[in-house]
């Protein structure tokens, strides 16, 4: 799993030989992430309060990764709600369990 501290590995990890299957998960639209926040805050799931600020770095450090390494993204999951986008997260992973994997001759040899 590549966090945005290791956006800089795609670059040395997609390669012809090493091909993982990278999925960004997006941050939705700024109304949406303040409803989001405002919810668990209401449901006392956090105490940490996030600021109009906050939520506007959020927004734009998603779209600012999306323009910069989209390239080597293989799906897209935009958070605008959790459960959908856990359950887009999960059928994409038994989707690719069941599909062949390539490896590299040499790492069979």
């Amino acid at each position: 799993m590549v966090i945005c501290s290791g956006l800089q590995a795609l670059k040395v990890l997609k390669t012809a030989e090493f091909m993982p299957f990278v999925v960004c998960i997006a941050a939705p639209e700024l109304d949406t992430l303040r409803a989001m926040h405002k919810a668990v805050v209401d449901a006392g799931l956090t105490t940490k309060l996030l600021t109009q600020n906050d939520l506007m770095k959020t927004v734009d450090e998603s779209a600012r990764i999306r323009r910069a390494y989209s390239h080597y993204f293989d799906l897209t999951i935009v958070n605008d709600q959790l459960d959908k986008a856990f359950d887009q997260l999960q059928e994409e992973v038994e989707h690719l369990c069941l599909q062949p994997q390539w490896v590299p001759v040499s790492w069979v040899f």
